[in-house]
């Protein structure tokens, strides 16, 4: 058969002019002979449901531009949907054919019409099968589907994988088939022995970011066609027969480059959030910061330097005074210098700079964008902060990936003047920082924090692995004393697996966690053994018997898949359950 892929990105917020678009794609692939056209997940809704409140008109509208998009297109086509429900929402495939829309995943609900058609799901939780012209294709839609479809007992001829991840630095899979391999895709391909069709959406949605890098994979994990990512592509492969296996030829795969691919998703996570505002420039402050330097640069890329205003107004005392004025003539910017500011208060200097950059912005409707990066959100946060960014571009990058991605980008073009990292730019969190050389400090704080927020590590795991508990508790320990503040912080880019918002605990929590000498496992047990021990398990103080240390094994599995559970539901439900708690 041969297969398509469309990876575009949809600009216009109304759903016609998106179905129009999927219609015209589907003519060009008719055209070229295709038998079945796949479109990314955002393509026609985009990845986040709509408020309660709307959701019974959104379903309206989208009934009825599937049932005219359906009479309209050319050939076979899966468009994905989010469908709200309730408090959550269920990511849903339409096949279109035959002048029909059908649901894949919930198959059952055509079958009163009589529909039954090629389809062999009965609920969202199974895995879904369909065959278009006699070959047979499996439905993934996130890496738990594509592991079960490896444990199937029955195989499929091609297996579609419609990724549902944002770009993520921290992630190489989610990158689809810029970073092959580095991924898994590849042994996916040989433990499925299906054919493998990677589908990537494109393009900024709210705060996620998704990079295309569509794929097809032969069924020995042979990368034999594929779409450049963080671009518009129409990707068609010939495949599923064993002349189109043989006569297959293989394509080489990209060199992936982290740096290089979060410059990409920065540049293209900025041009769309202003474009799909409505808007066409941005303002922004040359503090003198490494993030602010940096932020004027992707925002000059993702617009054009005649789109970007910025205030120079890194504070005389810093040595980056000249080092701001020379980045923003060569960059040709609408530059104007702030004069009159505190020579000696730092926090009244941010704020000051923050209502001059709110007027710049009024003044040349332009969207102001907050420097702040990860690292400086985590423990530079403090009560009463100014902010009059409405996005903050780099909220999820560690500066010290803000420094990679400067110093990659200068070996494109020469626009930054020394960087180096300044004693001003490592946070300061209570410990001798004289005792260590300035960019080795930073970047062992950020792995502090990564470890923490992205691995999802205790303070002791942390400390295990970056081996230094003076260093781990402090920054660990401002990170928590910070996090009444960051609630005020604008909303960033989504650039890893999970952001400061992600990993916020409730205020008021009365406990705080410390290095410690016992491992995970020894904690484990020793809780698991203490609710069997001879404590009071009722009201008369009926006693039971300490377990055994056989018996606290045993027991030790089921008490942390209890404990997995809460912390699903802790962190916003999962499947069908509700969300129990509050934001905070």
């Amino acid at each position: 058969m041969r297969i398509a892929v469309s990876q575009i990105d949809t600009k216009a917020g109304d759903l016609a002019h998106t179905a129009q678009r999927i219609a015209d794609i589907s003519s060009v692939a008719k055209g070229r002979g295709v038998d079945l056209l796949v479109f990314g997940m955002c393509a026609l809704t985009g990845p986040v449901p709509v408020d309660y409140s709307e959701q019974d008109a959104f379903l309206l509208d989208l009934t009825r531009t599937l049932s005219d998009l359906a009479k309209r297109v050319a050939c076979d086509c899966l468009v994905p949907v989010v469908i709200p429900m309730g408090d959550s929402a269920a990511m849903e495939v339409m096949h279109l054919r035959g002048g029909m829309a059908h649901p894949l995943r919930f198959a059952s609900l055509s079958r009163h019409r009589g529909q039954e058609g090629p389809y062999t799901s009965v609920t969202p939780e199974e895995l879904v099968r369909l065959e278009v012209g006699g070959t047979s294709l499996g439905l993934a839609f996130s890496y738990e589907d594509l592991d079960r479809w490896i444990d199937a007992e029955t195989a499929v001829d091609v297996l579609v994988y419609v990724a549902s991840y944002s770009y993520a630095i921290d992630d190489a899979s989610s990158t689809l088939g810029a970073a092959l391999d580095k991924g898994r895709y590849v042994q996916d391909a040989r433990e499925t022995g299906s054919w493998l069709v990677g589908v990537g959406s494109l393009g900024g949605y709210g705060t996620q970011v998704f990079s295309g890098g569509s794929f097809v994979l032969a069924p020995d994990g042979r990368l034999v066609a594929s779409s450049p990512s963080f671009e518009e592509d129409l990707l068609i492969t010939e495949l599923g027969t064993d002349e189109a296996l043989e006569s297959g030829v293989e394509v080489p795969q990209e060199v992936y480059d982290e740096r290089y691919g979060l410059w990409q998703a920065l540049v293209l996570g900025i041009r769309d959030h202003v474009q799909k505002l409505g808007l066409t420039d941005v303002a922004l402050a040359l503090d003198g910061s490494l993030s602010s330097m940096l932020l004027a640069v992707l925002a000059t890329d993702a617009l054009g330097p005649t789109h970007v205003h910025a205030l120079l107004c890194a504070p005389d005392a810093s040595a980056r005074v000249a080092d701001v004025a020379r980045l923003a003539q060569a960059l040709r910017l609408d530059a104007r210098p702030v004069t009159n500011l505190p020579e000696h208060d730092v926090l009244l200097t941010h704020d000051m700079v923050q209502v001059h950059l709110a007027s710049l912005a009024r003044e040349t409707n332009a969207l102001p964008l907050a420097s702040d990066d990860k690292t400086g959100i985590a423990l530079e946060t403090y009560a009463g902060r100014v902010h009059a960014g409405r996005l903050a571009p780099l909220g999820d990058v560690y500066r010290i990936d803000v420094l990679d991605v400067a110093r990659l980008r200068n070996t494109i073009s020469s626009v930054f003047p020394a960087l180096d990292v300044l004693l001003s730019d490592v946070p300061s969190v209570g410990i001798d920082v004289h005792a260590w050389e300035t960019e080795r400090l930073l970047e062992r704080m950020d792995a502090t924090l990564a470890t923490h927020i992205e691995g999802e590590c205790s303070m002791s795991e942390v400390a295990a692995t970056v081996e230094d508990d003076e260093l781990v508790q402090a920054v660990l320990g401002s990170l928590r004393e910070r996090e009444p503040y960051r609630v005020s912080c604008p909303p960033s880019l989504m650039m890893t697996t999970r952001t400061l918002r992600d990993g916020r605990m409730p205020l008021g929590f009365a406990w705080r966690d410390h290095v410690r000498a016992e491992s995970p496992e020894d904690v484990q047990e020793a809780f698991a053994s203490f609710l069997r021990s001879d404590a009071p398990r009722t009201l008369e103080s009926e006693r039971i018997r300490p377990a055994t240390p056989e018996e606290a094994a045993a027991h030790r599995g089921e008490f942390m898949e209890a404990l997995e559970l809460l912390r699903d539901l802790a962190l916003g439900g999962s499947g069908d359950w509700p969300e129990p708690f509050s934001e905070n």
